[in-house]
């Protein structure tokens, strides 16, 4: 019986490490909004979830990129947690890209990728959910996101 117990606790205390390095995984939620489709609900939309890691050359097998609307971002994962967005297929910079530094492990929401001054380094500073963002812009690069990339 004591033996029972040692292996239970020994169990224990291994499963903790792998339970803590699970939580601090990165996910990155793209949603596809239309004003025509939904409406001006909230997340009512067309979603793309990817996983810290898991890059992603091209969304149009997803048939998202073809539909009428627009791209809102949420980011989770821990401070220092970085991902690139970008306006064409294959990681591709002539059609823009946005670059975006976690500064906490508050989960972000970014409802306009376009709202940040083009070509520099904004910080935005909140009490939860601070992050660091680089915009490269192009015409209507809300709506052509087509390939995330994790790193920097």
């Amino acid at each position: 019986m004591k033996r029972f117990q040692k292996l239970c606790m020994l169990l224990s205390i291994l499963m903790l490490p792998t339970t803590a390095m699970a939580s601090s995984s990165a996910l990155l939620e793209l949603w596809k909004r239309s004003e025509f489709l939904y409406g001006k609900c909230g997340h009512c939309a067309d979603l793309i979830s990817i996983k810290n890691n898991r890059d992603w050359a091209d969304f149009l097998p997803y048939n998202l990129t073809t539909r009428d609307g627009y791209f809102t971002a949420n980011l989770n994962g821990p401070a220092g947690t970085s991902v690139t967005l970008y306006g064409q297929e294959g990681y591709r910079k002539n059609r823009g890209y946005l670059i975006i530094i976690k500064k906490d492990a508050s989960m972000i929401e970014i409802e306009n990728l376009e709202a940040f001054a083009p070509g520099k380094w904004t910080e935005v500073d909140k009490e939860k959910g601070g992050y660091s963002i680089f915009y490269q812009p192009h015409q209507n690069f809300k709506t052509l996101v087509s390939s995330v990339k994790w790193g920097k």
